[in-house]
């Protein structure tokens, strides 16, 4: 479960992502560069390292083209963003607005709150299996483990304190993105504390909750670079990518 983000900085729309897996989920990841004939662009994704096993988090083309994403589970029959190749797919396009149109054309439709961004534009998409919400981004937006526009309500809010943590990191990183002038701002989001002592931050430590903070990562579409952090980031660096 995480929290995302779409912000206008410097004529580029920067992606934000934190990356709190559930238990069942691979809790370690990498970034990989594709490049391979199947490959319409240069790629790089933040992935399970095991390549037997589903797990595409997040990635940037050579074009610039950006995706984000987190898990909304409304229906028992769902599929998630995060199956392989969604993502690989995605970042075929050459623009923000063509990877939309990608998205669409998938069937059945992936899952969750998304953004997908180049230099020029950025969208807004939430995803479950029997619609898509798509707007574009203004000059910023924020998205958590629930949906906002589409009216289906996520499965897991019936869990403890799951509510809550939703709402709370919501209201906390639309404040933050709010605020955020430059990169380093970006990176402190992903690192922000507030709310810890309801387990409701947007940044968890290991052995405060099992559903605790394992990476972050930025994407910006202007200058093609990522900026990753393996690992929790209040104990990790974020380090920077390009083609």
């Amino acid at each position: 479960m995480c929290t995302i983000a779409s912000k206008l900085i410097d004529g580029s729309y920067f992606l934000i992502k934190t990356r709190d897996p559930v238990p069942w989920m691979r809790w370690d990841d990498e970034i990989k560069l594709f490049d391979t004939p199947e490959d319409k662009y240069k790629k790089l994704i933040i992935q399970n390292p095991d390549e037997h096993e589903d797990g595409y988090y997040g990635g940037i083309n050579e074009k610039g083209v950006a995706y984000i994403a987190t898990y909304v589970s409304v229906e028992d029959n769902q599929v998630s963003y995060i199956r392989r190749p969604y993502v690989r797919l995605i970042l075929d396009a050459s623009t923000a607005a063509e990877a939309v149109e990608i998205i669409k054309k998938f069937n059945p439709r992936i899952g969750g709150n998304m953004y997908v961004s180049d230099k020029k534009e950025s969208y807004l998409i939430e995803g479950a299996p029997e619609k898509y919400y798509i707007e574009k981004v203004k000059d910023q937006s924020v998205r958590t483990n629930h949906f906002l526009k589409l009216p289906y309500k996520n499965k897991s809010f019936a869990l403890p304190n799951f509510q809550n943590w939703s709402e709370s990191r919501l209201e906390r990183a639309e404040k933050l993105v709010g605020e955020a002038k430059n990169l380093e701002d970006l990176k402190d989001i992903l690192r922000d504390r507030k709310n810890k002592e309801g387990k409701a931050s947007i940044c968890r430590t290991e052995g405060e909750v099992e559903c605790c903070t394992h990476s972050a990562f930025i994407f910006d579409p202007k200058k093609v670079k990522v900026y990753y952090c393996q690992g929790n980031p209040l104990k990790n660096e974020f380090k920077e990518f390009g083609f």
